[in-house]
């Protein structure tokens, strides 16, 4: 049966954030503790390459462990640091959350080698620099291997790719959508439908990351908890409430409201 899709005015953008803000003080340091671990873990291929591939497909394991914290407090129970790793044992949602990561991997890769080929001049001037070089000279030769219609196309793509992913993942796991490729174009559907309250939730979560900037963005281990509770939130607003429940440790299912609630 096809998946069915609310749709909220520009108003609900700021909603979801105050109901994402809800729900993170309702346990700070657990929901700050679980994204600083997301962020370690995305950092490992930098500091440790050889396990970037188990890097990139840890990432959608813990994405839904947060998630998953989100609904126990939504339910009124405490989490702990350890609820973040709950769907590596969550049996009949591990392999398409395995898929998924795969998916993403693939999409990167290419996304790197249109880089690659929009921007390689460029990349290879970078790279030539030595000390002795101006830096005003360099920076002006670079801008001159950049064109418009190359950045509007990069920033398009990238900017499709993550709007195809940002809902397919709850979809995966939440829904149970077996199909990546089916749950990439309804994520873009929840896009287009809610394009005005989720533009207006992008732009306030980039305006408090900029004011982040002067202070280190050390405030933005606050920000971007929020921002995901937040995200997830609209999800359960926009997803219609007759989609099956969230799986269980064990694999079953319980039941649960998906109503868009706010409620903490």
């Amino acid at each position: 049966m096809p998946t069915e899709f609310k749709t909220f005015t520009a108003g609900f953008g700021l909603q979801w954030l105050k109901a994402g803000w809800i729900i993170f003080k309702s346990q700070p340091v657990t929901f700050v503790m679980m994204y600083l671990l997301m962020v370690v873990v995305s950092l490992v291929p930098f500091v440790f390459p050889p396990l970037q591939l188990v890097a990139v497909l840890a990432s959608p394991f813990l994405t839904a462990g947060f998630y998953l914290a989100v609904v126990k407090k939504q339910q009124g129970q405490n989490i702990t640091l350890a609820d973040i790793l709950a769907p590596f044992s969550t049996k009949g949602r591990r392999l398409n959350l395995f898929r998924f990561g795969l998916y993403q991997m693939g999409v990167a890769l290419l996304l790197s080698a249109l880089l690659s080929v929009l921007f390689g001049p460029a990349l290879e001037m970078l790279q030539s620099v030595d000390e002795q070089s101006e830096q005003a000279d360099v920076f002006a030769q670079v801008l001159a291997q950049i064109t418009f219609a190359d950045v509007a196309i990069f920033v398009v793509v990238q900017s499709v790719a993550m709007m195809a992913f940002a809902y397919a993942l709850p979809l995966v796991f939440f829904r149970g959508e077996v199909s990546i490729i089916q749950a990439m174009k309804q994520s873009l559907t929840v896009f287009y439908r809610n394009m005005a309250p989720l533009t207006v939730f992008g732009a306030v979560v980039a305006m408090l990351m900029l004011l982040c900037i002067p202070m280190s963005l050390v405030p933005l281990i606050v920000v971007m908890p929020i921002a995901y509770i937040g995200f997830f939130v609209s999800f359960q607003a926009i997803v219609s409430t007759s989609q099956p429940p969230a799986p269980s440790d064990d694999g079953s299912s319980q039941s649960q409201t998906q109503s868009g609630r706010f409620d903490a």
